[in-house]
Formats: C-alpha cells, structure tokens, sequence
C-alpha cells in the first residue's frame, strides 16, 4: 500500500534527529528499534537508525503496514488537512480503523473544505470495518471460540449500529451469547446442584439475568435501553456477589463452598466488568468522556489487572485529548 506522491514527498530528506526512539516490524517478524531519519520517494528506501547506531535501509515492502503508517504518522503534520486525509486513507485500507478515525477528524479539523471528502471516505471506513468485525466473528466461531466471537460483534454492534452488518451481528449474537456466558459455569453447577437449588437459588437467578440483559443490550437498537438493560445487569451482579458472600459466611468449613465461591465471584466480577466496558464504549461513541471513563474505573475496581478495562481508559483519555470521530 502506499500513498500518493505529494504525501510520500514529505518523507524524502527528512531527518529526525529529535523524534522519539520508535519501534518498527519488518514482514518477516523482527522488531527493530530507532528512528526513520530518510526516506527515499523515488526507490521507496526507508533509511533508519536503530538504537545501537547503525544505518540501515528497507524497502518499504519490507515493512509490516503498521510500521509504514507509524511513519508516516510522524512527519505529517496535523494541520495539513490533505496529507491526513491521505494517511487516514492509508491506515483504513491496512486495517487499522481507529487511527484513520482519528486521522479523519484531524483532517477536517485542519481544512473544513475536505469535510464532503472526509464524509465520504468515513463512510468507505465504516463499512470495511464492520465487514472486518464480521468476518473476524465468523473466523472465531468457526475455530470454536466463541468467546472471541462475541467481542467481535460487540464491537460492531456498539460502533457500527447503523451498518448492514448490524442484522447479522444481532442475530449472531442472540444465537451464541448466552450459550458461551452460561458455559463458563457448568462444571460449578453441577459440583453445587444441591446449593443452587437452595442456598445459591436467588444468586443463580441473577446471574442468569445479569447475562441475558448484557445480551439484550447489545442487540438493542435503541442507546437508552440497551444502557438500562446494562445498568440493571450490573444491579444483578451485585446481588449474586452478596449471596456468594453470604453463602461463604454460612457454610465456613464445607470445601466445596470455600472452592466454589471465588469461582462464582470471579464469573460475576468478569462479566460485571464487561458490562461497564459496554456503557464505556457507547459512551465513548456519544463523546460523553467523563461518563465513558467513571464507568472503565468501575471496571478496574472491580478488577484492577483488567487488560480490556486498562485499555478502554486509555483510548478514552486519548479520545478526549485529541477527539473522535465515528467509525
């Protein structure tokens, strides 16, 4: 992939003496690190310094899509409106969505006479990246992973509502979310069939609530309900970590109990936490920042070593910082 001359030109001769120390991948799998110092539009060269001092050139075939976008990132300037365009473009067609969101809005930030062109290259953006989200679902399910399956459409549903791929992610995922969520558990149901059925009744019942209204707000096609939906799911969990509490209280010595109740918290803390991430993220598309933060930090208190939630806070700080624009 590569982009039009008048952008590539920026490259050429360009040293960057002060630029921060970068990392970059060639194809082959080996990660290098220094700084892109020249680039060379005419034999498409990549000159760069790595760490330890040595020249070194690649062509840019070499390179893995990322590392060229990377690049180019660093020495096209925010106010130019074409060039951002351009590198938006590049890094929709490699793949990598937010940052070409990111680039869209850089670009009709810095030139308001592109806003016709950003709108209808945003929309070639939504649409290759809600076929990517499906068809990355369909990989997953085929595989067996369905757990992968369902972040994936959750990713299209809560980004990509208005998509034709939207149906089929919807249906995707009344099919496959609760049968994967209620899987988690089996081997504990039967270990404590007897407690479920008395002891750990109305936890159960919560739990299977707290799954089926994540589902349901998932699938909704309104903002409003599915956030109510997850609200009352995340009430639910609190409910089945107090029985799982009180439960750990009554039965002190019996094994199975001190086995089994760190189990069942834990089930409910994970799916509690995917919960708060989808009010994150919806939150996030509206660009109500501060909501869409408190709701990654009651993700993280809930389990503070969260990848995912550590993750969400970090793509929220820097969509506040720097802004959003909707896949």
């Amino acid at each position: 992939m590569r982009l039009p001359c008048a952008s590539l030109a920026l490259l050429v001769a360009l040293a960057l003496p002060a630029a921060a120390q970068e990392k970059i991948k060639l194809k082959s799998g080996k990660v290098v690190s220094g700084r892109a110092t020249a680039y060379d539009d005419d034999r498409q060269i990549l000159s760069f310094r790595t760490e330890a001092g040595e020249e070194v050139q690649w062509p840019l075939d070499q390179l893995d899509s990322r590392s060229v976008y990377l690049i180019y990132a660093s020495v096209i300037p925010k106010e130019n409106g074409k060039g951002q365009l351009q590198l938006a473009n590049f890094a929709r067609d490699a793949g990598l969505y937010e940052h070409a969101a990111r680039r869209y809005g850089y670009a009709k930030e810095a030139d308001p006479s592109l806003a016709a062109d950003v709108e209808r290259e945003g929309a070639q953006l939504r649409r290759v990246a809600a076929e990517a989200c499906l068809a990355k679902a369909r990989e997953a399910r085929q595989k067996g992973d369905e757990k992968e399956a369902q972040k994936w459409l959750a990713t299209l549903l809560e980004r990509l509502p208005n998509e034709p791929q939207a149906a089929e992610a919807a249906a995707m995922v009344e099919e496959g979310y609760a049968r994967e969520a209620n899987a988690r558990d089996d081997a504990l149901e039967q270990k404590l069939s007897d407690l479920l059925e008395k002891d750990l009744k109305k936890g159960k019942e919560h739990y299977d609530k707290m799954i089926e209204r994540t589902r349901d707000g998932l699938t909704a096609r309104n903002d409003g309900k599915a956030e109510s939906l997850w609200k009352q799911a995340l009430k639910d969990g609190d409910v089945v970590l107090e029985e799982i509490e009180r439960l750990a209280k009554k039965y002190p010595d019996d094994a199975r109990v001190q086995e089994g109740a760190p189990k069942y918290r834990q089930l409910t803390i994970d799916q509690m936490v995917e919960v708060h991430l989808h009010l994150a993220s919806q939150y996030t598309v509206k660009s109500s920042f501060k909501a869409a933060m408190k709701e990654a930090n009651a993700a993280l208190a809930l389990d503070p070593k969260s990848g995912e939630a550590l993750a969400a806070r970090a793509r929220i700080e820097q969509a506040s910082n720097e802004g959003l624009i909707d896949w």
